[in-house]
């Protein structure tokens, strides 16, 4: 069959595997990896319902997807979903099917060679086995489909669960996994120990009253460890309390609903762990890999690809917050800092070419090309050992801060000399232009904040009479003010704004929780303990009260979180620091709040 009588779907796919070949051998050659990966040509609408599924061929039924599936088709008509990719092996990665060929390299270079080696060689995905996660969640779909349609239980009962289980899925333990003794060894040790500290008080203690002292405190706060259960505390709620060892009260259905959704709060740990980190890795390769000699693009594709290069560029403050922005800055840095060429090389290439319908072919001409051979040790590295905190916490550096600020304020600069020439072609009163545009963050505060006054009063009088509109949107009037507010808190305390930007990464935000006592050997209360942190502040009491509840429909005892509150005047206003506060429920339907 000739290429002029396939059809659209089959000439696409020619394409899409002769960029696939080509971009294997430039992302080997480089150094990349990637699971074996099957491409999957989908439609908008297909994409928009895989979506609430995480885009996995197979999930269980909850109706919280069904609600963010009924929220994506509502927004569909508002963006588009160029592809996504599964951490799995084999990996899925779904290309949409109204993709121009420029947009489906880019986002197989974004998808496959980016995420795909990130999935694989990031250490933190070691424990997530790709291999066995789909054939893992079909089987959860399917134990949670035969529990809804078992009389006994029934949908009512299953959400129950597994309302309760999805409030602590983040709860699930810190990847990667630490190997500790089992709490049996752990209080065997100890008990040992206390029986020795007890023969030395006995014994040292004789002679010296200090050091009697110092050896029945150490006694007392074994002891009081002895008398808690488990010995060491765990941040692995979801694990602990689907142990049926841990929860006899629950039926050992709701343990298998509560394993379910633990294996996916672990599954998807890691990536959210690496938001920054994966976007910046696979922003990078989606430009980089394409410019490889081995792809060989038209000139016409890469002028039409270097539009979307640019995409996370257009809007100044993504610098600053987007994943993709941001890590791909903080990426090229790292390739700046510390990459280096070593020397040119040839290869013999066909470059590819548009055929007479815009599908791209292999060309008939060989060419020689010369390309620069770059060592990205350094980046190798990173993408293997770091997390998203550690990754901007050491390259969001000073350095990277000042040149980001830099960018922003000529971006700013560029826009206010671009309003300028606008209000002075339309009219507008010269009082509302300035050239020379001034050098002070303080003068350019000054100046968009006339304009966006300006531009509130001009949107009322346009209502009422009829006026001109300020030809400047607010958002982007909005978004400039928000860049000199970043630089201005930059120069005043360089080291709180950085770490400002590091602490909204991903998990390093979600507050920390222990179980630290199940009362088994005292009150019976399960004892949470929130470990505060003074960057993100007292917990929010709204949710506070609904987890707490949650966990007592799971641990079926009374149950208590112990964390930090800051007390408040008369006025509602925070007075003084944070103290002890602990919320408890004894019944799982009413919360009592107190400060210790």
């Amino acid at each position: 069959m000739s290429n002029s009588n396939l059809g659209v779907y089959e000439r696409t796919g020619q394409s899409i595997f002769l960029l696939d070949e080509r971009m294997t051998r430039a992302g080997t050659r480089v150094g990349l990896s990637w699971h074996p990966t099957d491409y999957e040509l989908v439609t908008d609408d297909q994409m928009v319902e895989l979506i609430p599924y995480v885009m996995l061929p197979v999930h269980y039924p909850h109706w919280r997807y069904g609600k963010q599936a009924l929220q994506e088709k509502q927004r569909k008509g508002t963006f588009h979903i160029f592809e996504a990719i599964l951490n799995t092996s084999p990996s899925i990665c779904y290309l949409g099917v109204t993709n121009t060929l420029e947009m489906q390299a880019l986002v197989m270079g974004h998808a496959k060679y980016g995420h795909c080696d990130f999935f694989k060689n990031n250490h933190l995905f070691g424990e997530t086995q790709p291999t066995t996660v789909v054939s893992r969640f079909a089987l959860a779909r399917e134990k949670v489909v035969r529990l809804i349609g078992d009389p006994n239980w029934g949908w009512d009962a299953v959400d129950a669960i597994l309302d309760a289980a999805h409030a602590l899925e983040e709860h699930v333990g810190w990847l990667p996994s630490q190997e500790v003794e089992s709490d049996k060894e752990a209080r065997e040790a100890a008990m040992e120990q206390l029986r020795e500290l007890r023969r030395r008080i006995a014994d040292e203690g004789s002679r010296s009253n200090l050091v009697k002292e110092q050896l029945e405190r150490e006694a007392t706060e074994l002891q009081g460890r002895l008398m808690r259960y488990p010995f060491f505390p765990t941040n692995d709620l979801l694990g602990f309390l689907a142990d049926p060892a841990n929860t006899p009260k629950l039926p050992p259905e709701a343990h298998t609903l509560l394993s379910i959704v633990r294996d996916q709060g672990l599954y998807f740990q890691p990536q959210a762990r690496t938001k920054f980190m994966n976007e910046g890795w696979a922003s990078y390769w989606e430009k980089h890999l394409l410019l490889q000699p081995e792809i060989g693009l038209p000139l016409e594709a890469r002028l039409t690809l270097a539009r979307y290069w640019v995409m996370h560029d257009r809007q100044v403050t993504n610098w600053y917050f987007d994943p993709y922005a941001l890590g791909l800055r903080t990426f090229e840095y790292v390739d700046q800092k510390y990459g280096f060429d070593e020397g040119e090389a040839e290869m013999e290439v066909k470059p590819l070419e548009y055929d007479s319908e815009g599908y791209l072919i292999e060309g008939s001409q060989t060419r020689t090309v010369k390309y620069t051979k770059r060592n990205r040790d350094k980046m190798m590295e990173v993408r293997k050992w770091y997390n998203d905190n550690r990754f901007l916490d050491e390259f969001l550096n000073e350095e990277l801060f000042e040149k980001i600020n830099l960018d922003s304020l000529e971006w700013v600069r560029r826009v206010m000399k671009a309003v300028n020439e606008i209000l002075r072609k339309q009219g507008w009163n010269p009082s509302l232009i300035f050239d020379p545009i001034p050098w002070t963050l303080e003068e350019m505060m000054q100046i968009i904040e006339l304009w966006s006054s300006t531009a509130e009063s001009s949107q009322f009088f346009h209502q009422q009479a009829g006026g001109p509109m300020f030809p400047v949107a607010p958002q982007t009037l909005q978004t400039m003010a928000t860049a000199l507010q970043i630089v201005g808190a930059f120069d005043a305390d360089k080291h709180k704004a950085r770490r400002m930007i590091v602490m909204r990464t991903a998990y390093h935000s979600k507050p920390m929780i222990w179980l630290v006592d199940t009362g088994r050997r005292s009150d019976g209360v399960w004892t949470l303990k929130h470990e505060f942190d003074e960057n993100f502040g007292p917990l929010m009491q709204s949710e506070a009260r609904e987890t707490l509840k949650y966990f007592r429909r799971l641990c079926g005892e009374p149950a208590r979180l112990v964390t930090m509150e800051v007390r408040t005047d008369r006025f509602g206003r925070p007075s003084g620091p944070p103290v002890p506060f602990e919320y408890f429920t004894e019944d799982g339907v009413t919360v009592k709040e107190r400060f210790l």
